[in-house]
């Protein structure tokens, strides 16, 4: 064993899409880390593949908008969801979904983006190694750590082309735990287990090739069901082409799919689509693994200087593709108070609002991937006692819970339900809607994502939205008559801590919004304020000016940096 001790302040365990996007946002804060990856290159499975609108714009600040839009999914398949009785057999229903492009134009600047992790992966491991702040090293395994109070000490093992290979030590002040829950992670290795577990049905997953065409052509969809006994799954297609992955259910009583050969899995998939007989469909099989639906949350994402993230933190049922989409936000969540603890600007208990926050949004996901499963075993459990095809489709367009939760998506909160939360509460009720799952009316109460609004610069004319203005800092934004917030961000800038970004916002002032009252949306007078956090979440707010709002803002920014704890 090499005694070899490297120093970095930070290491990330696992080069997966969730350590990778913590990767580029830790440096964008300019904080040299080291992420270690067992495997010898990033994923090359289209695992998941459902990047929510709230993700897209978190990515769009790494500058990879253009390259999602090459990599995803074509428009053509991404507004609706279809249901067959085999894909080229008689067509059941169709339920639209709010995966199209514009669908979310109202709440953002950004699209959703249906892109697999085949083609996702990539681009965030080149734009991860594209900063000099990080150091990515493929085949090394975190074998072992120490937490020894101000350090934690890492053991990683280098693997050669024989699996084997020396050992070294790595310092750092935070170890990230991004390499799944699995065992042998660095999760299993700190005993952290779970608050919440529950394990569902099993499928076959396989990803092919093949030309579908003459199955899918006026039947495009995000995903393609296939409801006929015996033949039932779901089709994902993957780029509008010839790249599919397919879920093929079977029953456990009378299959083992662990004795399926590549012929048995092929047979399936030509089942499914229904092709005549004698009809040739050539299918390329790449991969084909059982695979267990499992919805977890651990029982606490910070243990000492360890730091749960992804996998390791939380799973959630594919169902509405939150599984992905929570880890990118916990990435973003943790990135910005981790930098603030680093840099000196705030206190370790900030990471403890990681902890809670993280937790309350993964248990809300968990919750909505599993009552999101429930809705489809209860249509497909209808659709097979139907009386006719008209009693059918409305049973699909009934399910219109599944495919479309921008409720979910654009309203992404934290209510301080799981422990010390990193905002400022107010009394101020959020709007009421029908379903919180589907329907999303913008406000800015402390704790939830602040709305987006299109505004021109005043100096320069250009138009943006606000959404890029919440991005590595804190952000003020006054009433067109809140001159003295300005003010008061300045002075507050001036002390110990992070710097704050103000703005004036209203007709005549720094941004002049478009078609939009800011003070209505934003729940302020034109002499009020609101400070969003550099993850976009409103901290604080302030209807009205008060006597002193230096020392309002002062007090609010310690409260928020746990700054006293």
């Amino acid at each position: 064993m090499s005694q070899q001790q490297v120093d970095v302040p930070v290491i990330i365990s696992g080069a997966g899409p969730v350590g990778l996007t913590l990767s580029s946002l830790l440096s964008r804060q300019g904080i040299r880390h080291l992420v270690l990856e067992k495997r010898d290159r990033v994923n090359t499975l289209p695992r998941a593949r459902g990047i929510n609108v709230r993700s897209v714009e978190i990515l769009t600040q790494l500058d990879l908008s253009e390259e999602l839009r090459r990599g995803g999914l074509p428009p053509l398949w991404t507004r609706q969801f279809v249901y067959t009785e085999t894909m080229g057999g008689e067509l059941v229903g169709v339920m639209p979904g709010n995966m199209g492009p514009g669908m979310a134009d109202a709440y953002s600047p950004c699209n959703y983006c249906v892109a697999a992790q085949d083609r996702l992966d990539p681009i965030l491991y080149a734009k991860a190694k594209s900063f000099d702040t990080a150091s990515i090293l493929f085949n090394h395994e975190v074998t072992g750590f120490a937490d020894e109070g101000e350090s934690v000490l890492a053991t990683v093992r280098r693997r050669d082309q024989a699996g084997d290979g020396e050992s070294q030590h790595f310092r750092a002040r935070y170890l990230i735990a991004a390499d799944g829950g699995g065992k042998g992670s660095v999760r299993g290795m700190a005993g952290i287990g779970t608050a919440y577990e529950q394990t569902y049905r099993s499928f076959v997953s396989a990803h092919f090739h093949a030309d579908l065409s003459r199955f899918t052509r006026g039947r495009e969809g995000t995903l393609i069901w296939t409801l006929k006994p015996g033949v039932a799954g779901v089709f994902h297609p993957l780029d509008g082409d010839k790249a599919w992955a397919v879920q093929i259910q079977y029953e456990p009583t009378r299959e083992n799919p662990d004795t399926w050969t590549t012929e048995i899995v092929v047979q399936r998939i030509r089942a499914m689509l229904g092709a005549a007989d004698g009809e040739a469909v050539d299918i390329d099989v790449h991969k084909f693994y059982r695979f267990t639906l499992t919805v977890a949350v651990a029982d606490r994402l910070r243990q000492g200087r360890l730091l749960l993230a992804g996998d390791a933190a939380h799973k959630t049922l594919p169902h509405g593709g939150w599984g992905l989409n929570t880890g990118i936000h916990t990435a973003h969540n943790l990135a910005w108070k981790l930098g603030a603890v680093l840099r000196g600007e705030a206190p370790e208990a900030l990471l403890d609002t990681y902890d809670s926050e993280r937790r309350e949004a993964a248990l809300r996901n968990c919750e909505f991937a599993k009552v999101n499963a429930g809705h489809v075993e209860q249509m497909m459990r209808a659709l097979r006692e139907s009386a006719g095809a008209q009693e059918r489709r409305e049973i699909v367009e009934g399910s219109r819970q599944y495919g479309n939760w921008t409720g979910l998506d654009m309203g992404i909160h934290y209510e301080g339900t799981h422990g010390p939360c990193a905002f400022v509460p107010d009394d101020i009720p959020v709007p009421e809607v029908a379903d919180p799952v589907i329907d999303y009316v913008p406000h800015a109460k402390p704790g939830w994502r602040a709305p987006h609004f299109w505004v021109r610069t005043a100096a320069e004319g250009y138009r943006i939205s606000a959404i890029s203005l919440f991005d590595r800092d804190f952000v003020l934004l006054a009433g067109a008559e809140g001159h003295a917030w300005l003010q008061a961000a300045r002075d507050v800038s001036n002390g110990p801590g992070p710097s704050i970004k103000a703005w004036r916002v209203g007709p005549g002032a720094d941004l002049v919004p478009e078609s939009v009252d800011f003070t209505q949306l934003y729940g302020v007078t034109s002499n009020g304020a609101v400070l969003v956090r550099p993850d976009g979440h409103v901290a604080f707010r302030a209807q009205t000016l008060p006597n002193d709002c230096m020392a309002a803002l002062s007090e609010a920014l310690n409260a928020v940096l746990c700054r006293g704890h």
